[in-house]
Parts: structure tokens; sequence; C-alpha cells
């Protein structure tokens, strides 16, 4: 098994290969509050576009386009519209839609992540994002940034919600950034606190 579906299996967040973000919304709430109803549906429509309803992958896109404008500091928002573009890149026929809607998606999540470092969705979403993508797009060292700042996130508060996503997080670490931390150990510790 390689490297990019050990990744992507454990996290089961968006990628090329159809997973998407589960993530509970109330972890580290950093971004502003939104009408939660909004993001809610909006967060519903990216998932089933996930699931590969490309209608509701488009409808996503329009939703997160209508809550940024509502709200323009919403980096979950931002966050969610990086990754519904990932999904349409995934879901296109033609190369170069693949392509042009991947690098939006990038775009948007390097600005939700530069609006919002610390919080941990929007670093799970986008690390989920880069380390799915195809090599063409240079974004394994994103993964790896964006795992980093997670253990650190993840060690600040010891969340029980945040573990499920952090033991795919250690494991693409052990893999790709052996030599940075002991992985092993956290992920161990991760499970413990997930209770599995």
């Amino acid at each position: 098994m390689n490297k990019i579906s050990i990744f992507s299996r454990a996290l089961c967040l968006a990628s090329f290969a159809a997973y998407g973000p589960v993530v509970a919304m109330a972890v580290l709430p950093v971004t502003p509050v939104i009408a939660q109803t909004a993001l809610e549906s909006a967060i519903a429509l990216h998932d089933a576009g996930r699931a590969g309803d490309t209608g509701a992958t488009a409808q996503a896109v329009e939703a997160f386009l209508e809550l940024m404008k509502a709200e323009p500091g919403n980096a979950m928002s931002v966050a969610y519209l990086g990754s519904s573009y990932a999904i349409m890149a995934r879901d296109s026929r033609s190369v170069a839609d693949k392509v042009r809607f991947t690098n939006r998606g990038l775009r948007f999540l390097d600005q939700a992540v530069a609006m919002a470092p610390d919080d941990f969705t929007v670093r799970l979403i986008r690390a989920s994002v880069a380390g799915n993508l195809p090599a063409m797009f240079g974004r394994s060292e994103t993964a790896i940034e964006d795992g980093i700042a997670l253990d650190k996130i993840f060690g600040a508060v010891q969340s029980p919600a945040m573990a499920p996503h952090m033991i795919g997080i250690y494991d693409m670490l052990s893999e790709q950034a052996a030599d940075q931390g002991d992985w092993a150990t956290k992920a161990a510790a991760a499970r413990k606190l997930a209770g599995s």
C-alpha cells in the first residue's frame, strides 16, 4: 500500500481518492461564527459531492462563495470552498479542468490557512487535500507542514474529538517525515485517547 492510500484511508478526508472531511465543526473554532445552519447545509452539500454527487459539489461551491461574501473572515468557509474545488477537480473529465479546479482549490486552502493557521479543521482539510494530490502538484511538503502544525495543536489540547483524525496524520508523518518526530508513539497515544 503506498503512502497516499494509507494517508487517505486513515484520514477519510477530501481527496482525489473520493474521501472528504469528516471533521467535528466544534473542534477549536478559531474562525468567526457564521449562521450554523447555512454552514451546516454547505458542508452537507460538500459531503454529498465527496460521495459522488457532482451536482451537490457545484451547489457547495456556490454556497461557500455566498458564505464568504457574508463573512469574508471565516476561514472555515474558505477551506471548505477549496476542498469543494478539489472534489470538482477529482470529478472532472478534462485534464485542463482538473488542473484548473485543483489550482483554484489550493489557492483557497492556502488563503484559509493564512487566515487561521491554528485552526485544527482548516489545517486538517488542507493536509488531506495536499496529501492526496498527484505528485505533479508538489504539495507533499504542504501536507507534512500541516501535519506537524496539527500535532502542535493537538498536543496543546489533547481533545478526544481530534484524536481519530490525528491517527491518520501520524501515520502519514511516520511515512513521509519519520526523522521529524516520534510519530508512532504519538499515534499510539491518539489511538488510546480515541478509544480505538
